[in-house]
C-alpha cells in the first residue's frame, strides 16, 4: 500500500555520448522524461560549478531544444512489409532481444534484405499476376470452345468489333426480345442457371450506341485473347499447358521465397528491435535541449532504479554528470511527480480498479490495499455461497492463466475466495442451505441482524475512510480540509459523537447530559461553517474569506447541511450489503419453489442448475457494481481524489 518514491534525475554531458545513452535508458526502462529546457528556465536544473563541468556550465547560454531529425518512415514500411511477409508464409516466430545500435548500419542492412526481397516478391508477383490472366484466357475461350472459326479470323476483323459479353439470365432475355433494337448480331455460347455468355459482332459505326445498350443490361465485356492461333477449343489446350507451367514457377519462386524470409528471420527480428529501440531513444531525446558541445536531459525516475542508473552511466567514465532531486526541492509546480504504485501479488489487480477512478496523486495514500480488503469483505457478504465462490474462483483462474486477463482473473479469484468464506458463514451451497449448517448466521432466519451488521461494517469503512482522508490532507499540508473540513478532523468528531450518540441511545445508556450533546455537535458543526477564516487564522493569512464574507456564509450554511445528509445517507448505503444477502438467499428460494412445482426430477434439477447460472452471471454482475459503487461514491469522497498521473516510463517492448 504504497506509491514509489520518485527522483529527478537531470543528465549532462557530451553529445556525442547522448544516442548510445539514450537508447541504454529506453532499454533499461526505468525514466520517463520531462521537458528539459522548462526544467533550466525554472532554475531547478541546477549545476554546481566545478572543474569537470565549466565547460556544460559555460555552455548553457547557447541552449536550444534538442532537433530530432533521422526519419526512418520508409524504413518502418519496409520492416513492416518483411514482418507480414513472414506472417503470411506461416515462419513461427521466436523470442529474440537482438539489435544494434548504430543507425546507418541497421539503415544499410535493412536495405540490402528489402531489395534481395523485393526483387523474389516481384517475380513472385509478376508470375501470379500472369497465372491469372492465363486463368482469365483460358475461362473465355471455355466460352469459345463450341465456336468453329478460327481465334485469329475473330480478332482481326476491319469493320466489325467481335466482343465477348457475360449478362444475368433475366437481362439475356430482355435483350432477345429487342433484338431488332440492336445494332449487333448476337450468339449465346454458354448459359450457366444464373448468367448466360453471348459472342456480339457488332459495326465500328454503330460500336458507341452498342456499348451504351449493353452496359445499361449490365453485360460485363470478357476479353477475347488475340495471340492464339486456331479454333478455340485448340487454344485451350495451350493455354491449360501454360497455366500448369506458370503454376510449377510459382511454387518454385514461393519456396525461394519462403527459404529467403526463414533464412533472413534473425535479422529482420533483430532489425525490428533495433528500430524499436531508436523510437523509443527518439521519444528521450524530444524532451531534451542541448548546445553544439552539450546534451540536458531531466526525467523521473523511481529511487529503486538510481543504484541501476549509476551503474549505467559507470560505462561512460565521467564525462557524464547526475544530479539527482527531490520531488520536494523542486520549484516548478507544472511539473507533477508521476505515481507508480507498489502492491503485493495479493493486492495488485485491485490496482485496475483503483485507475477506474482515478491515479493516486503522488502525495497520496494509495488506497489499493483498503479498497481490496472492504470490497473482497463487501462482495463476499452479498454474494456469500461455498459453491457459486467455487465457480466465480475457477473464472478468475481462467480468465488469468488461460485468457491473459491477468487483473480480471485476479480480481475475481479473490472475490471468488471471500464467497466461499462467507458461504460456509452462511451455511449455502449453490443456494441450498440444508448441506452444511452455518457456522455464523442464516440471513433469511436473521434479517434484523444481518441489516445491522452491514450498516456497523459501513460505519467501520467510513472511520478508516476518514483517517485516510486526514492522513492525505496532511500529507498535502491542506490545513483547510483536513483540520476544519467536512471530511477532515472536524467532520470525523462529529460523526464519531453521531455514532457514539446512537449507540447509547439503542443500549440505554446515557454518556453524556443532552446539553453537553447539543454543545459538541454544534462545535464541530461551526468549525466546519468557518473552516476558511479558521484556516487563514491558523496559517497566518492577512484575509480571512477569499471571496467575500456574505457569499462564503450562503455557501458554507450549505455545506453544513449538505454535511449532515451525506453523514446520514452514507452510512445508510451500506445497509445494501445486507439487501443483497438477503437478495440472494430470495432469488435461490424462487428457483428452488419453481423447482419444487415440477413433478419430473430431471426438469427440477434443469431448474436449480439454470436458477444458479442466473445467480452467479446477472446478480454476481450487479453486486459487482454495487461494491464499486459504495466504493467510489461512500468511501473514496472521504479521502481520495485520484488526480495523479501515472509513471509511464519509455521502454524498449521486443516484439
Amino acid at each position: 500500500m504504497s506509491i514509489e518514491k520518485m527522483h529527478m534525475v537531470n543528465l549532462v554531458g557530451p553529445i556525442t555520448d547522448f544516442d548510445k545513452l539514450t537508447k541504454m535508458l529506453a532499454l533499461e526502462g526505468y525514466i520517463q522524461p520531462v521537458n528539459a529546457l522548462q526544467e533550466i528556465n525554472s532554475s531547478d536544473f541546477v549545476l554546481k560549478t566545478s572543474a569537470d563541468n565549466i565547460e556544460a556550465l559555460m555552455d548553457v547560454s547557447y541552449i536550444r531544444p534538442y532537433l530530432h531529425d533521422k526519419d526512418y518512415s520508409i524504413s518502418l514500411k519496409h520492416m513492416e512489409n518483411l514482418i507480414e511477409a513472414q506472417k503470411a508464409f506461416g515462419i513461427s516466430e521466436e523470442n529474440m532481444c537482438e539489435m544494434t545500435f548504430d543507425f546507418d548500419s541497421i539503415e544499410k542492412q535493412l536495405s540490402e534484405v528489402y531489395h534481395e526481397y523485393k526483387l523474389l516478391y516481384k517475380k513472385f508477383e509478376d508470375l501470379k499476376e500472369k497465372e491469372q490472366y492465363l486463368k482469365n484466357t483460358y475461362e473465355a475461350l471455355g466460352f469459345l470452345k463450341n465456336v468453329s472459326l478460327p481465334i485469329e479470323k475473330i480478332t482481326a476483323m476491319k469493320n466489325f468489333k467481335v466482343c465477348l459479353y457475360k449478362v444475368p439470365t433475366p437481362n439475356m432475355l430482355k435483350l432477345k426480345a429487342n433484338y431488332e433494337n440492336i445494332p449487333s448480331v448476337i450468339e449465346a455460347v454458354y448459359k450457366e442457371k444464373d448468367f448466360v455468355i453471348f459472342i456480339a459482332f457488332t459495326p465500328m459505326l454503330l460500336l458507341a450506341e452498342t456499348e451504351r445498350i449493353f452496359n445499361s443490361a449490365n453485360c460485363e465485356e470478357i476479353l477475347i485473347p488475340n495471340h492464339y492461333t486456331g479454333i478455340p477449343r485448340e487454344a485451350v489446350v495451350i493455354v491449360h499447358q501454360e497455366i500448369t507451367y506458370i503454376q510449377q514457377a510459382i511454387e518454385k519462386t514461393q519456396k525461394e521465397l519462403s527459404d529467403f524470409l526463414k533464412k533472413n528471420y534473425k535479422i529482420v527480428r533483430k532489425l525490428e528491435n533495433s528500430y524499436e529501440l531508436e523510437q523509443k531513444s527518439g521519444e528521450i531525446k524530444k524532451s531534451a535541449a542541448c548546445t553544439n558541445e552539450f546534451f540536458y536531459l531531466s526525467a523521473w525516475m523511481p529511487k529503486s532504479f538510481i543504484i541501476s542508473l549509476n551503474t549505467l552511466l559507470m560505462s561512460f567514465g565521467d564525462r557524464i554528470l547526475l544530479i539527482i532531486k527531490d520531488p520536494d526541492e523542486i520549484t516548478n509546480k507544472a511539473i507533477t511527480p508521476p505515481t507508480m504504485l507498489i502492491n503485493n501479488k495479493l493486492f495488485k489487480p485491485f490496482e485496475s480498479m483503483v485507475g477506474m477512478y482515478g491515479v493516486p496523486s503522488y502525495d497520496e495514500i494509495d488506497p489499493t490495499m483498503f479498497l481490496a480488503i472492504t470490497y473482497t469483505l463487501m462482495f463476499g457478504a452479498m454474494f456469500g455461497d461455498v459453491g457459486q465462490g467455487l465457480v466465480l474462483l475457477l473464472a478468475g483462474f481462467v480468465l488469468r492463466n488461460m485468457m491473459n486477463r491477468v487483473n480480471l482473473g485476479g480480481v475475481l479469484e479473490r472475490l471468488g475466495v471471500s464467497s466461499i468464506v462467507f458461504g460456509f458463514l452462511y451455511g449455502s451451497v449453490f443456494g441450498s442451505e440444508k448441506v452444511i449448517n452455518a457456522l455464523l448466521i442464516r440471513p433469511m432466519e436473521d434479517i434484523s441482524d444481518i441489516l445491522i451488521g452491514a450498516i456497523i461494517l459501513g460505519c467501520g469503512f467510513l472511520i478508516f475512510g476518514f483517517i485516510l482522508g486526514i492522513t492525505n490532507s496532511v500529507r498535502r499540508k491542506d490545513i483547510k480540509r483536513g483540520i476544519f473540513g467536512k471530511e477532515g478532523l472536524a467532520g470525523f468528531m462529529f460523526y464519531i459523537g453521531a455514532l457514539t450518540l446512537i449507540a447509547s441511545i439503542f443500549y440505554k445508556r446515557s454518556l453524556l447530559p443532552p446539553v453537553i450533546w447539543i454543545i459538541y455537535f454544534i462545535f464541530f458543526l461551526l468549525i466546519i461553517l468557518l473552516k476558511e477564516p479558521l484556516a487563514n487564522i491558523f496559517l497566518g493569512e492577512k484575509v480571512l474569506f477569499e471571496e467575500g464574507a456574505k457569499d462564503y456564509f450562503i455557501e458554507s450554511s450549505f455545506e453544513v447541511v449538505e454535511t449532515l445528509l451525506s453523514m446520514f445517507s452514507n452510512t445508510l448505503s451500506f445497509i445494501r450489503v445486507g439487501a443483497f444477502a438477503l437478495n440472494h438467499v430470495g432469488l435461490f428460494v424462487a428457483f428452488s419453489a419453481m423447482a419444487s412445482m415440477t413433478k419430473s426430477g430431471v426438469t427440477s434439477v434443469i431448474i436449480l442448475i439454470i436458477g444458479n447460472i442466473v445467480i452467479i452471471c446477472l446478480e454476481g454482475l450487479i453486486v459487482f457494481i454495487q461494491g464499486l459503487r459504495l466504493q467510489y461514491y461512500e468511501l473514496f469522497s472521504k479521502y481520495y481524489e485520484g488526480n495523479g498521473v501515472v509513471f509511464n516510463p519509455v521502454q524498449v517492448k521486443f516484439k
